[in-house]
C-alpha cells in the first residue's frame, strides 16, 4: 500500500532485551455485555416470567429446560439481535447468556438449541399469543401505576407495512 494517508512510524526498542511473545489465552468470551442490564431489568419487571406463564407446556415429559428458561433465552437472544432460531445453536454455549438464563458459564448445562425453539414457538396458538399480550399489557399498567401516571387511554399503532414472502410460506399472512 503506497497510497497510505498516515505517515510511517518507527518504534525503537532496546536491543539488549530479548523479544518475547506469548499466546493470548482468554477463554470463552461474549460480545453482549448489555445482557447483564437486560437481565436485571427483567428480574425487576418479571416480563419473561409473565410470558412463560402464558406459554403452554407442549412436552409430554419433563424437559431439560424450564419454560421460564426457554422464554428468557429466546427473549434475550432477540433483544441482542439474534432473531433467527438457528442462532441458538451457537449461542447455547455463550457464557454470559448462560449466566443470565440461570446456568453456570463453564460447568453449567448448555442452553436450548434450535429444534427446541421450533417446538416452543409452534406450540403457541392464538390463545397463547393473546395471553402473552395481556400479560405484557398488565405489566405496563402496573409499572405506570407505580409511577402515579396510569394512563386513561392507551393507543396501539400497528404498522401495516406489507412484508412479502417468497413461496407462500406458512405463517406469512
Amino acid at each position: 500500500m503506497t497510497d497510505c494517508a498516515t505517515h510511517r512510524m518507527r518504534f525503537e526498542r532496546d536491543r539488549s532485551r530479548p523479544r518475547r511473545g506469548s499466546r493470548l489465552r482468554q477463554g470463552r468470551i461474549t460480545s453482549d455485555g448489555g445482557l447483564l442490564w437486560l437481565a436485571k431489568m427483567d428480574e425487576e419487571l418479571g416480563l419473561c416470567e409473565a410470558i412463560s406463564e402464558s406459554v403452554p407446556e407442549w412436552r409430554n415429559r419433563r424437559g431439560r429446560h424450564s419454560l421460564a428458561s426457554l422464554v428468557r433465552q429466546r427473549v434475550f437472544q432477540i433483544a441482542c439481535g439474534y432473531e433467527d432460531q438457528n442462532d441458538s445453536n451457537s449461542l447455547r454455549e455463550d457464557p454470559l447468556l448462560k449466566v443470565v438464563c440461570g446456568s453456570l458459564p463453564e460447568s453449567g448445562t448448555n442452553l436450548a438449541s434450535q429444534p427446541t425453539f421450533s417446538r416452543l414457538e409452534n406450540a403457541a396458538d392464538w390463545r397463547c399469543c393473546h395471553r402473552i399480550a395481556q400479560a405484557i399489557f398488565e405489566l405496563y399498567l402496573r409499572e405506570r401505576a407505580e409511577d402515579g401516571a396510569a394512563p386513561k387511554r392507551v393507543l396501539l399503532d400497528f404498522d401495516a407495512t406489507a412484508d412479502p414472502t417468497h413461496g407462500d410460506q406458512e405463517g406469512s399472512y
